[in-house]
């Protein structure tokens, strides 16, 4: 059985403010990428983009930000045109202000994409960022050459009920409370999110700086707000996506982890949804797929856009 440890404060923690290590964007941009802001609706969203080809689409979850996908994304570019996303009011993009239900964050980012690619994509969410990725498809099917979702329920669909009232994340309810999680955490941003990462299955995945560097963004109160209402949202996207279930025709790939609450949630969830689905539990794995097991993530991924769909 995994043991919950208690995280303790780095000596050297990289906050913002006098004295900080942070590192600029600049400094901790991956070789080959570039950082850009671009207007969104009424937002200016953030996204990291390398590569060239067809655009692969990726969507970090909580608490994370792009970087979740560092270790992909550099072999990715090498076959594709990899474009990462911050999330409205996670990052450096600006909070939405139209709520952060999924289909309106999903409308944000369709807005993005067409301004700068207007092409089909090959769309990654990870965690919240799953729930964005099917908003998304649902809504712009014609717009999503494939899916792939990872280790995350998805509201609204089989089993939702079920993970609602036994909450196996009780992070799940917590973040649902209203103003409660925002007066508990703020100033302890550290303790608080890095517990997360240093209960991941693979805790060497991650390292100080890694969290460091997240807890950075979150430490913004305008980031951490934003990030519960993700969760607040929950409810809101469970009646959209219980109301509206197409039958999604292109090929989706749901991924778990092995050591994950979520294994093989997301892959039931789908069956009834998907006309082209595939499985797939990853192995020595927790939650945080991309950080835990990249090399895996990468030989799938890559194996699955590669294949011809009819």
């Amino acid at each position: 059985m995994q043991q919950n440890t208690l995280p303790s404060r780095p000596d050297k923690a990289i906050f913002p403010g006098a004295g900080s290590t942070v590192q600029s964007a600049a400094q901790s941009m991956l070789d080959g990428f570039t950082s850009h802001v671009q207007k969104a609706g009424a937002i200016n969203m953030h996204y990291v983009e390398g590569g060239s080809g067809k655009i692969v689409l990726l969507l970090h979850g909580w608490p994370a930000t792009w970087r979740v996908w560092r270790k992909v994304m550099p072999e990715l570019a090498k076959h594709y045109h990899v474009v990462a996303i911050d999330l409205p009011g996670l990052g450096d993009s600006e909070p939405s202000q139209a709520g952060y239900d999924k289909a309106s964050i999903a409308q944000l980012i369709h807005t993005l994409l067409h301004a700068s690619w207007p092409q089909r994509i090959y769309l990654v969410g990870h965690d919240i960022g799953a729930a964005v990725a099917y908003a998304y498809a649902r809504q712009f099917p014609e717009d999503v050459e494939k899916l792939v979702v990872m280790d995350d329920p998805l509201p609204g669909l089989k089993d939702w009920d079920t993970v609602r009232e036994k909450w196996p994340r009780w992070h799940f309810a917590f973040h649902s409370l209203p103003n409660l999680p925002e007066q508990l955490v703020s100033g302890k941003e550290y303790i608080y999110l890095s517990w997360f990462y240093h209960n991941a299955y693979q805790k060497a995945a991650i390292s100080e700086e890694d969290i460091s560097l997240y807890v950075a963004k979150y430490a913004n109160p305008s980031s951490l707000h934003a990030g519960f209402e993700y969760y607040r949202a929950f409810e809101r996207d469970a009646l959209d996506n219980a109301s509206n279930k197409p039958l999604l025709k292109m090929p989706i790939l749901a991924i778990g982890g092995e050591h994950s609450a979520w294994k093989s949630i997301l892959y039931e969830q789908l069956q009834d949804h998907a006309s082209s689905l595939q499985g797939a539990v990853v192995p020595a794995c927790g939650h945080f797929i991309p950080e835990e097991q990249p090399e895996w993530v990468i030989e799938q991924l890559l194996q699955f856009f590669a294949l011809s769909h009819t």
